[in-house]
This record gives C-alpha cells, sequence and structure tokens, in this order.
C-alpha cells in the first residue's frame, strides 16, 4: 500500500513542480513579494512620520483678558517647537474650532482670564487645547504642546519651591528603576519572539491553508474536470493508497510554499519589525535552538497533515475546481478567525483553546518562539491534529469508495 501511496505521490508531486505557473505562485511570489511589500510599508511609514514631525503647524491661542504680564512664558514655550503661532481674539473662537474640523488649522489654546491672579494665589486654573484626534497634524501638534505645558508646569513649581527656600527634592518622594540594572528578567531572546509570536503562527496557518487551496483543488476536483481521475481510478491501486498519496502530495506542497512565504517573512522581518519598534540589534540577536526547531517540526507537519486532508475533502465531494473553491473559502474564513483569535491570547489562554484542533497548535507554536512551550501542549495539539486528520481522511476514503459521490453530477 506505501509503496502505490509513493507512487501517485511522487506523479503528484512532478505535476506540481514541473507546472512553472504553480512553482511560482508556490515558492517565487512569496519569496519576492513579502520582503517588498513589507519594505514598502515600512519605508510609507517613515515617510509619512518624518513628513508629521517636520510639518509647520498652525497654532492659535486666545491670551483671555488681563493676561498680557503673564502670558510670556507660555508664548515662549509655545514658539519653542515647529509651529506657526496666531493671536486670535474671543470672536473668532468658533471659527477656528471649526477650521480644526475641517482639518483647516491644527490647534487652539484659549487661556483663562485673569490668569495672574490664579498663578499669584497659587491656585489651579485650566487651560483648554482644541485639536482634531483624526488629523495626524493635529494630533501631534496637541502631543507636542502637552509636553512643553507639562514642561513649564513642573518649571512654575520649581520656582515656587525655590521662593519658599524648600529643595526641588521635595517634589520627588521616590524614583523608578533609574539605578543602571538589569531590571527585565525575561529569557534573551524572548522579547522579540513575543512579537514574533503574534504575527508569525497567524501567517504560518494562513500560508499553509492557502497553498493547499492551490494545489488540492486541483489533485482531484481539477482531475475530474479534466477526466483524468478515472484513469486514475481503473489501475491496480487500491482506493487508500490514492488519498494518502495525494494528502501527502498537498501536504508537501502547503509545507514548501508556507516555507518560502517565512523565508520572505524573515528575510522582510527587519522592517515589519521595525515597525512594531523592535531594534535591528534586537532582531538579528533572536535565534531559536535545535530543540526549539524540533519542536517546530513536531507541531507544523500534523498541522500541515490537518490542513491538507480538509483541502482534500472538499475536493474530493466537489464535481469541479470552480465549485470546490466556493466550497472551501467558509472553511478558510473560520481558519482564518482562529488565527486572529490566537493573536489576542494573553499568557493563560481559555482551556476550550488549548482542546480545539487548529487553535492549540497555533498556541503551542507562539509559546515556541518565546521559547516557553511545554512537552504536554505539544502533544495534546499534535494528537488533536492526528486524530482530526485520520477522521477526515476516513471520510475521504469513503468517498472515493462511492462512486455516486465521486462522480455526482
Amino acid at each position: 500500500m506505501l509503496s502505490d501511496s509513493f507512487i501517485i505521490l511522487k506523479k503528484e508531486l512532478r505535476r506540481i513542480f514541473t507546472d512553472r505557473r504553480t512553482l511560482a505562485m508556490l515558492v517565487l511570489l512569496p519569496l519576492l513579494m513579502l520582503p517588498v511589500m513589507y519594505s514598502v510599508m515600512a519605508k510609507m511609514g517613515a515617510s509619512r512620520d518624518s513628513d508629521i514631525t517636520s510639518f509647520r503647524s498652525t497654532i492659535c491661542i486666545y491670551e483671555g483678558i488681563g493676561n498680557e504680564t503673564v502670558m510670556g512664558p507660555f508664548i515662549e514655550a509655545i514658539s519653542s517647537i515647529n509651529t506657526e503661532l496666531e493671536i486670535v481674539q474671543l470672536s473668532e473662537v468658533d471659527a477656528i474650532k471649526l477650521a480644526i474640523t475641517e482639518k483647516e488649522k491644527e490647534l487652539l489654546i484659549v487661556m483663562p482670564d485673569n490668569l495672574h491672579e490664579s498663578l499669584a494665589g497659587c491656585s489651579t486654573f485650566d487651560i483648554g487645547v482644541y485639536f482634531n484626534s483624526t488629523a495626524d497634524y493635529s494630533q501631534h501638534a496637541y502631543s507636542r504642546i502637552s509636553q512643553v505645558m507639562a514642561s513649564l508646569n513642573g518649571d512654575i513649581v520649581r520656582e515656587r519651591i525655590l521662593e519658599r527656600d524648600l529643595s526641588e527634592e521635595i517634589l520627588t518622594v521616590f524614583t523608578l528603576n533609574e539605578v543602571p540594572m538589569q531590571y527585565d528578567l525575561a529569557k534573551e531572546g524572548s522579547v522579540i519572539g513575543k512579537i514574533i509570536s503574534i504575527l508569525l503562527p497567524f501567517f504560518i496557518i494562513i500560508y499553509l491553508f492557502v497553498n493547499s487551496m492551490k494545489v488540492g483543488l486541483d489533485t482531484v476536483a481539477g482531475e475530474k474536470e479534466r477526466g483524468t481521475l478515472a484513469v486514475t481510478l481503473v489501475n491496480q491501486v487500491s482506493r487508500l493508497s490514492i488519498v494518502i498519496g495525494k494528502m501527502m502530495s498537498v501536504m508537501i506542497a502547503a509545507i514548501v510554499g508556507a516555507a518560502s512565504s517565512v523565508i520572505g517573512l524573515i528575510i522582510g522581518s527587519k522592517y515589519f519589525m521595525g515597525m512594531f519598534g523592535a531594534s535591528g540589534a534586537a532582531i538579528s540577536s533572536y535565534s531559536m535552538s535545535t530543540l526549539h526547531i524540533l519542536q517546530f517540526a513536531i507541531v507544523i507537519i500534523p498541522l500541515a497533515v490537518l490542513v491538507a486532508s480538509m483541502v482534500l475533502i472538499v475536493s474530493t465531494f466537489a464535481r469541479n475546481a470552480k465549485e470546490g473553491q466556493g466550497m472551501i473559502m467558509p472553511v478558510y474564513f473560520v481558519v482564518m478567525i482562529m488565527g486572529m483569535a490566537t493573536m489576542q491570547t494573553g499568557d493563560v489562554p481559555p482551556k476550550w483553546m488549548l482542546s480545539t484542533p487548529i487553535i492549540n497548535s497555533l498556541l503551542v507554536l507562539k509559546e515556541i518562539f518565546i521559547q516557553g512551550a511545554s512537552w504536554s501542549s505539544i502533544t495534546t495539539a499534535c494528537m488533536s491534529s492526528i486524530v482530526l486528520s485520520a477522521i477526515l481522511i476516513y471520510l475521504t476514503l469513503r468517498m472515493f469508495n462511492s462512486e455516486k459521490i465521486l462522480f455526482r453530477i
């Protein structure tokens, strides 16, 4: 039986990897597309950040009534940032608010009246700063103004303290982690691994499924259309050998395609990791030990078999490849939702996730990337994938043994 399965496997692999179009879609496209895509995203993001930072914002300020003698420090603080300052009158305030809403101006600062009385009496007063959170330039200007105002507030408080012959240290009761020491006790490489673990398992399951769809739908449903499946069935080969051979070919193609995609991600990692605030040094310092690579392989192979089995059973039931695409898409969306769900889990995921096929494999992959996977969780994930795969292969075999289902009209 195994020899027949390997004959079918060789036939399918020869068909897959001698087709230039399929080979390009499986290997070359993700290998080239992903680094280019992430580099473009990173460069566009950096260009946009640079543009926002260098933009000269228009900040309007209403000085209030009776504040002529005390506005100097405030004007000086606001002018210290990259801004064009406009002094406005009370009658212009409503029009400027509308201009901010329409993204024509960035900021409006409204000072309270008789500010000198509050300053002299050391009483608290509130300054109104109007901005548009949906406008990048306005949001950035608000952030910068908040910083300079906080700094000015600290300067005024220090002056009051010194006027009373008190030490500035009275303002600081204690500091937190100011002594130069290593306070983060996370394992070496696990911090960058945390970022990788959020993204990579999701990408892996998506690439496995997409690549299985590319090959698996053509393996059975496509052969039905071309009339070549009947030729295979009349040979002296058991239906089980055919199913196993085709399933293994889909699995290998999916793994090759996913590996190509992961390599593309690794090449582009310096770009997309930078988008998450990781430095190049942190990225280059991350590595997986031989044990973790072994654990990764132990989890990914049963997962690939499961994905291939899911695609193959749909391909077997479908009349043609087009119908198979329509039938597999709901399954694809469910798998995508599972992948996204694992991105949002914390350090202790719900118990139902740990016992759910596909989800538990993705959770274990996350643990492997942060170098904290246990063999019990790996075993559970692998066994659930194997059991569900066996059920799907059995159902596929039943379909192959039923001419009514296999060649339904």
